[in-house]
């Protein structure tokens, strides 16, 4: 999956629809990761049985040392997986806190705006297209 491109934040709309952009696409990241690092797990475990069966069978230790160090590979990438979920919480409850509180106080910024009397307070960031 392509990284989305966001456009240039030139006004409060683009500013909304750019952070909630950003919260969407690393939301649809987090379930790609997911089923990574459950795949991962299921596989290292696999792994490590294998190589503990082959060792019942009296295989040799290269070959089970081998299963033993894919399946120690493997989890590895669940770890890694895991904790790229855990960069892709934190990433969607800042794009969700930011678009909340932009939101929230730049309808306050354009009161001001709206009600100051100063020429250079007449800015277009809230109602540009």
């Amino acid at each position: 999956m392509a990284i989305t491109k966001i456009p240039d934040v030139v006004n409060h709309s683009a500013l909304l629809t750019a952070l909630n952009a950003i919260r969407s696409e690393v939301e649809s990241r987090q379930e790609d990761v997911d089923n990574l690092a459950a795949w991962s797990g299921e596989m290292s475990a696999r792994m490590h049985g294998i190589a503990n069966e082959l060792l019942a069978l009296n295989v040799d230790n290269y070959t089970v040392g081998n299963m033993a160090m894919l399946g120690d590979l493997i989890a590895g990438q669940k770890s890694a997986a895991d904790a790229y979920k855990n960069a892709t919480d934190i990433s969607v409850n800042q794009a969700t806190t930011a678009a909340r509180t932009a939101h929230r106080n730049h309808g306050r910024i354009q009161d001001a705006v709206d009600d100051a009397d100063v020429p250079m307070a007449d800015n277009h960031f809230y109602d540009a297209d």
